[in-house]
């Protein structure tokens, strides 16, 4: 073995001793990521930094939305989500819902509402009115790769199976609860008729977009 190949050799060796020593002490670095991040406050999400305060607003949203799990066209208790849209005033589109109108949108506009964020959360009973006002606010994100965020408002066109930029019409709206490594999250109202969880791969061929409420206002 000549000098090169051993130095070849010995380089190997030693990137495999930092992936094992990596590896074997996974726990303790990510003890130390979340010790750091609590002490310098926030959260790295993505490609930016959210505050306590930001992710505890986007927290609120989320568990208000929560609250609504279960409720179903089948046994009428979605009629209360229906009926706190139709409470707002003035009425967003001089349109009363009705309980047998889809209510994806006007589920994620009831819980905007009763989490107090309508100034940031477009109040709409249609997913595309709803995004069109999210884009008059500058907070809509048109990129099925987005990795999003907790609160988070996530659109998808279920009849959309081309490939390249999803731009059709949408017809369906949830609200990001989580992400894990590709998978996200989200709680809908009307998924089959309830307030339910779906999860769903980040650059799903469906997913149009998404609005991005402006939680930093509501710290």
């Amino acid at each position: 073995m000549d000098t090169k190949e051993r130095l070849q050799l010995n380089q190997l060796y030693f990137l495999k001793s930092i992936w094992t020593w990596l590896r074997l002490r996974w726990d303790l670095i990510l003890l130390v990521w979340i010790v750091l991040c609590m002490i310098c406050g926030g959260i790295w999400y993505g490609s930016r930094w959210i505050s306590p305060q930001e992710q505890s607003a986007r927290q609120t949203l989320v568990q208000t939305a929560q609250n609504y799990l279960g409720c179903n066209e089948s046994d009428g208790s979605h009629e209360k989500i229906i009926d706190s849209y139709n409470a707002c005033e003035p009425n967003p589109r001089d349109y009363k819902v009705t309980y047998e109108d889809n209510w994806c949108a006007t589920f994620g506009s009831a819980v905007a509402l009763e989490a107090g964020m309508t100034d940031i959360i477009p109040m709409e009973c249609s997913c595309e009115q709803q995004i069109n006002l999210f884009m008059e606010l500058d907070r809509w994100r048109e990129d099925e790769c987005y990795l999003p965020h907790t609160g988070d408002y996530i659109y998808y066109v279920w009849d959309e199976w081309r490939s390249g930029d999803c731009t059709a019409w949408a017809d369906h709206v949830g609200i990001v609860v989580d992400t894990f490594g590709p998978v996200i999250q989200v709680i809908e109202g009307n998924k089959d008729d309830a307030v339910e969880y779906r999860y769903i791969f980040v650059n799903d061929i469906c997913i149009r977009g998404f609005g991005l409420p402006d939680y930093k206002k509501s710290e």
